[in-house]
């Protein structure tokens, strides 16, 4: 049994430890390899190295699919560390407010 199948909390840091090195992966997949859908190999790659069933693994990237393509996309167009790490601010700056947005109509929504 793999560990994201137990009902325990999912650590924050090892999150984003695995978005990114997912991203990292789905970036240099297109760039050295020219794979256009290269999710196949990134799930395997996930279960392999992280000792994962494929169905969480599966679950994993297409949850966090579009956290992925974003900061792969990051990767491919930063010319810099600094370029990145400010781009990932950014990206992280514009997920928030995007949730905040959401709870806000959501409540606006709901009767008081």
């Amino acid at each position: 049994m793999s560990e994201d199948s137990r009902d325990e909390a999912f650590p924050v840091k090892e999150y984003e430890e695995r978005t990114l090195n997912m991203a990292r992966l789905y970036s240099l997949l297109r760039q050295e390899c020219g794979i256009e859908d290269p999710w196949h190999a990134m799930v395997l790659s996930l279960c392999s190295f992280e000792r994962m069933h494929l169905k969480d693994g599966w679950e994993f990237v297409l949850t966090n699919r579009k956290d992925i393509e974003d900061v792969g996309l990051l990767f491919e167009q930063s010319n810099s560390a600094q370029e990145f790490r400010e781009g990932l601010l950014a990206l992280k700056e514009k997920d928030l407010r995007e949730r905040l947005e959401r709870e806000n109509l959501t409540n606006d929504l709901l009767p008081p």
